[in-house]
């Protein structure tokens, strides 16, 4: 079953509109969108596996961001087939998120092996996620939300915030 891989964009450099006002041709991708959403760490590239795009497995996703965050902000966040990512060559390997959400630890997955043809390949794929409209804005306010919820239910206890985090959410 094809399952979802979700990462945290800046939704605005992907932008086709912006692109072309800023004097890229159709269908360019922006430098600024791959150095910024794409850069990696070791030749791979952080995701956060989701079984449906359905909203509240986004926000699982955005909540293991989030919660490692050194502070509170609004999140834009897309998600990709992992089957069309690997049938386009682009290896996957499940390993364990950073995230003081310790359930959400093993939905961590890199895709890795990456140089500067398959980098570009998930540019394109990200492309591909926001024509299709499989992104969304998680706001500020529903982040903190997220982050209250979690520690209210347990999932995590405030002390596994960062300092700043948890004045914003005042915990």
């Amino acid at each position: 079953m094809a399952m979802h891989l979700a990462r945290k964009i800046g939704r605005a450099k992907w932008d086709a509109a912006r692109n072309l006002a800023r004097g890229l041709a159709d269908g360019e991708i922006s430098a600024d969108a791959v150095t910024a959403d794409l850069r990696t760490r070791e030749d791979k590239l952080s995701f956060w596996r989701c079984r449906t795009g359905e909203i509240d497995e986004i926000e699982d996703a955005a909540l293991a961001i989030a919660a490692g965050a050194d502070r509170l902000d609004k999140l834009d966040m897309v998600w990709l087939s992992d089957f069309e990512l690997q049938d386009d060559g682009l290896a996957l390997m499940d390993t364990e998120g950073e995230t003081p959400v310790t359930d959400l630890v093993r939905r961590h997955v890199d895709i890795c092996k990456l140089d500067y043809s398959r980098l570009g390949k998930v540019a394109r794929h990200v492309i591909m996620a926001i024509e299709d409209e499989r992104f969304c804005r998680i706001t500020k306010n529903r982040v903190k939300q997220l982050l209250a919820n979690t520690v209210e239910n347990g999932r995590i206890t405030p002390e596994e915030l960062g300092e700043g985090l948890r004045a914003e959410i005042g915990r």
